[in-house]
């Protein structure tokens, strides 16, 4: 079914049209004979539904044993919490974004909206503003000790687009956690950085916009180029889909639609079951967000309608850990 009723300010040929429980602004394009019906907007939701969890749902604190604990993002800012929901706590105020953290999680760095960059460390009340890389702060990455950021910078967005090009480098800022100094290691080609990792030798990977990915050795000061064949050994980070043992997570359906597998030398089990997931025209959000396995690899922990849960694997049960948030990262429990 269609209905179409003329609209003001949008022009002669601007339509409000109910296409299967969607409302849709659209208009006529015409060339030459022919005319196409374009959508210029979605003004309403349009129909289909989120779906459901199919598991046992228990609070997390009857089934999970393990005290991991994760960071996550929230309207509140950034909140510390073990997988059984205690311990939580706010690490940064809502005013600052996650950029990296250390495995222990108790070393963060930060950023606001300005692209400033901050450290938020234990023994301080307040995170500490890096001023020297205000409005430039681009990639960061804490090294797995903590006791150095590495840092690119952005374009400097306060001259004229044109010129945004020309301020754009490979350099890397080396940041004292403890003192704030600043190690320039300085540019070797007009190229944005787009993300740092930390190798298992102490070495920079450099993912770069055009070149690909770069080795930087801090002790020469030397940059090569990675080959795709051949990836660096990087740093662990916390959480991921694959144990070591082989198995794996693997969402089920689009995006995850039908909910969470693992696949093991076994074969696959559906551990997080959705039900009545249906999508409507413009529906592309995921049903399933960030989904990694728990340092015992016993518990699944995914993000799902604007929330963070928890899931056993053994029993299937699930609980909501923490609500209106998602996953930053997991912390190494050995820390």
């Amino acid at each position: 079914m269609e209905r179409s009723t003329e609209t003001k300010g949008f022009g002669k040929r601007g339509t409000l049209h109910a296409v299967n429980g969607c409302a849709l602004l659209a208009t006529v394009a015409t060339c030459g004979r022919t005319s196409v019906l374009v959508v210029v907007a979605v003004l309403a939701a349009c129909g289909g539904s989120p779906g459901r969890l199919a598991n046992e749902r228990r609070g997390v604190s009857s089934f999970v044993t393990e005290r991991q604990t994760i960071l996550a993002a929230t309207g509140n800012g950034l909140v510390r919490i073990a997988l059984d929901g205690s311990g939580k706590e706010r690490v940064a105020s809502g005013r600052y974004h996650h950029l990296s953290s250390t495995p222990d999680g108790r070393t963060l760095a930060v950023g606001d909206s300005d692209t400033n960059i901050f450290l938020v460390v234990p023994q301080d009340s307040s995170p500490r503003r890096i001023t020297q890389l205000d409005a430039r702060a681009g990639a960061a990455a804490l090294s797995p000790d903590g006791k150095r950021l590495a840092v690119a910078r952005h374009a400097d967005f306060t001259l004229p687009q044109a010129q945004w090009k020309t301020t754009e480098d490979d350099a890397i800022y080396l940041v004292d956690t403890d003192t704030l100094a600043i190690d320039v290691i300085p540019a070797s080609r007009e190229e944005l950085v787009t993300g740092i990792r930390w190798a298992t030798d102490g070495a920079l990977i450099l993912s770069m916009m055009d070149f690909g990915t770069v080795r930087l050795d801090l002790a020469t000061r030397q940059r090569t180029e990675v080959p795709r064949e051949a990836p660096p050994e990087v740093a662990i980070t916390n959480g991921g889909t694959r144990c070591s043992n082989g198995d794996m997570i693997e969402l089920a359906g689009h995006k995850g639609d039908d909910g969470i597998d693992v696949i093991t030398s076994k074969g696959t089990t559906r551990v997080v079951r959705i039900e009545g997931r249906s999508r409507g025209f413009h529906d592309y959000q995921a049903t399933i967000g960030d989904a990694v396995f728990s340092a015992s690899c016993r518990y699944i922990v995914f993000e799902m309608q604007n929330a963070v849960w928890v899931a056993d694997r053994e029993s299937g049960t699930v609980g909501q850990l923490i609500d209106g948030a998602y996953i930053k990262t997991l912390v190494d429990p050995a820390r």
